[in-house]
């Protein structure tokens, strides 16, 4: 598994409470900024991706990529985009909605940093974790979402992205809970955590470990919803191409095209 964390946290605030209940081993990635992790470049959003490549490309075996939040999932789902499925074994997206569109959650990141900058506990919180420097990860991140150097997740990538994929969300915001519909049209699995907000690691850690290495599992096993689309669609070419006189078959495997999980 690699794990990316979102904006304004850390693998710690935001995987911390997964950390002893992982079968699979754990690849951790830090976002730029965040953290103890001092760098931020003129567009973190970039520098992210490429530390995901990374990390892909330094397992023995295609690891499932796992992104949480916003911008935790829109880095882990273009590095893994980028990698191809050769090099990657599925992706697992949390506490992201795919109705919510970037307009819209760049006006709720200047209204996080107005309530950021008129809260003492939340400014001495963020110095805490990431630095003085805090305020400079939110404005870059919405930056980058102005400009198109960030581009979000939609259902489109997730109907052309040759990966299994899963949406984990909570239940209780609306936006999130809504989001596994479009999802599961795109073609991806989907689970909705009861008791969960926006983190769902931290929030249900055991249903989410459970949930993503059952996840990995099935890709290997070819039980995904993924795998079942291609089956289909390889059923569907193989009637068209038998003539009218060719007694039908029995339908021919999908070989596989991922390997285990690292």
């Amino acid at each position: 598994m690699i794990l990316v964390h979102g904006l304004m946290g850390t693998v710690n605030t935001h995987y911390g409470p997964c950390q002893e209940l992982w079968t699979h081993p754990v690849v951790t990635v830090d976002l730029p900024g965040h953290g103890a992790d001092a760098e931020l470049p003129s567009h973190p959003a970039a520098v992210a991706i490429d530390r995901v490549r990374a990390a892909v490309r330094a397992q023995p075996q295609p690891p499932l990529v796992v992104g949480l939040s916003y911008l935790g999932a829109a880095v882990a789902l273009r590095a893994s985009e980028a990698e191809g499925s050769g090099a990657v074994h599925g992706v697992v997206l949390s506490g992201y909605s795919l109705i919510v569109g970037p307009g819209t959650l760049g006006r709720w990141l200047t209204a996080f940093t107005d309530m950021a900058a008129d809260q003492q506990r939340t400014r001495a919180h963020f110095a805490r974790v990431h630095g003085p420097g805090w305020e400079r990860l939110l404005t870059a991140t919405t930056t980058e979402l102005s400009d198109g150097c960030l581009v979000l997740p939609q259902v489109e990538d997730i109907e052309r992205l040759n990966l299994p994929v899963l949406l984990i969300n909570g239940a209780l915001l609306e936006n999130e809970r809504l989001a596994v519909q479009p999802a599961a049209k795109a073609g991806a699995d989907v689970a909705v955590v009861a008791g969960a907000g926006h983190l769902v690691p931290p929030d249900s850690p055991r249903t989410f470990v459970a949930a993503v290495e059952e996840f990995s599992a099935r890709i290997t096993e070819q039980r995904t919803t993924f795998h079942e689309r291609r089956r289909a669609t390889a059923r569907a070419a193989g009637h068209k191409a038998k003539s009218p006189a060719e007694p039908a078959g029995q339908d021919e495997p999908v070989a596989a095209a991922h390997g285990d999980a690292a």
